[in-house]
This record gives C-alpha cells, structure tokens and sequence, in this order.
C-alpha cells in the first residue's frame, strides 16, 4: 500500500520556510538571552537565575512590545501625513500624487541647476571676450577658462555644444546650448546677448539649425 504525501504549493513552501526560520530565530534569541542573564547573574548575585522557559516567555514579551511600539510609529505617521501612504502588499509607499510632487520638485531642482550651469558658461565666456579684443574662442579648446565649465550637470557628464563665431556683435545668435541628454524634451539655448531660453526640441533643432 503506497504511503500518503502531501506536496504543498510554492507560495505554501515559501511560507512555511518564513514560519521556520522566525520561529528558529525565537528560539535562539530565548537562548541567547538566557546565557547572557544568566552570565549578568554571577556578578550580581541579586539578579534570579532564570531557565529557559523564562527566556522564552520574556523573548515572547519582547517581540510583542516592539510589535506595539512599530503600530504606535505607523499610526503617527499616519496621522501626521493623512492620505499619503498606501498599502503595498506588506509594507506602505507613498501615493501616486505625492510621488508626483517629489518628482516634480526633483525636476525644477535640475532644471535651477541646469539653468546655474548654462549662466556660469555665459559669465565664462562673456570674461573671454573681454579679454580677447571683443572675438569668442574660435573652437572649445581655445577658451581661456577651465574646461568644466563646458561640462553639463549630471551623471553623464555631457558637454555644452558651441557655435564658435568671430567678433561679438549686435546680432543675436545661438552662442552655446545643451545636449538633449534629460529625458525632459527641452532644451536650454544661450544667445550672444546673454539670454538663456528653454524650448522644446523641436524649436532647439529650428533654431541650431545643424549648428
């Protein structure tokens, strides 16, 4: 007669191996709690000597005190940020719209630097043309600042593209823009009389015109 098993999902394996290894964890966190009252115990002989039944009862004691502490935290933060977390299968994230506010903020923070940049390039190479009898630098290379000033925020480390020229005149041109590299579909431009626009790529392409 072929004996009976019983042969359990994976989700129920899963399971079984978290009952497992908490429940081993308990056990040996009774044990080690024992070894270390019991080692306190010795040197101060009114501290009662306990046995392991003790420990597990004081472990138990522990965990539901943490467990109270835990729900304690989550229901403040609750309360003090109403609406903003959602449950996601057992832990919490943050909804939708407040994922979108910190996404936002993050882009406009970018978009301060980006704008910081492109504004240090300009005084850069406004000071070049100062001191080279009114021309701009004929390539990149030949600026008389420090290269990181080309170099664009961002992990990338991208470089401002430049439309060289001669003498600085009342004609106002594209002078240095940025590489489509943010996923935002704008562009920053700089023009010759100091200005700093932000387009669309569409309008970056127009108005480079292959620059």
């Amino acid at each position: 007669m072929p004996s009976a098993s019983i042969d359990l999902t994976e989700i129920a394996q899963l399971r079984l191996q978290s009952i497992s290894f908490f429940l081993l964890l308990f056990l040996l966190s009774a044990w080690g709690l024992k070894k270390l009252w019991n080692m306190l115990a010795r040197d101060f002989p009114k501290l009662p000597v306990i046995t392991y039944k003790a420990a597990l009862a004081g472990t138990f004691l522990w965990g539901l005190m943490f467990l109270f502490v835990l729900t304690m935290i989550s229901g403040a933060r609750e309360l003090l940020t109403p609406g903003a977390w959602e449950k996601d299968g057992r832990t919490y994230r943050l909804t939708d719209s407040e994922s979108k506010q910190e996404t936002q903020a993050v882009a406009e923070a970018l978009l301060k630097e980006r704008r910081s940049k492109l504004a240090e390039l300009r005084s850069a190479l406004f000071m070049h043309v100062a001191t080279h009898d009114g021309s701009y630098p004929a390539r990149i290379e030949d600026s008389s600042f420090a290269d990181e000033f080309w170099i664009q925020p961002g992990d990338l480390n991208a470089r401002y593209g430049y439309v060289p020229g001669e003498k600085k005149s009342d004609q106002v041109r594209p002078l240095a823009f940025e590489q489509a590299v943010y996923g935002d579909e704008q562009q920053l431009i700089l023009f010759t009389d100091g200005a700093i626009k932000q387009v669309s790529l569409a309008e970056a392409r127009e108005t480079l015109d292959g620059k």
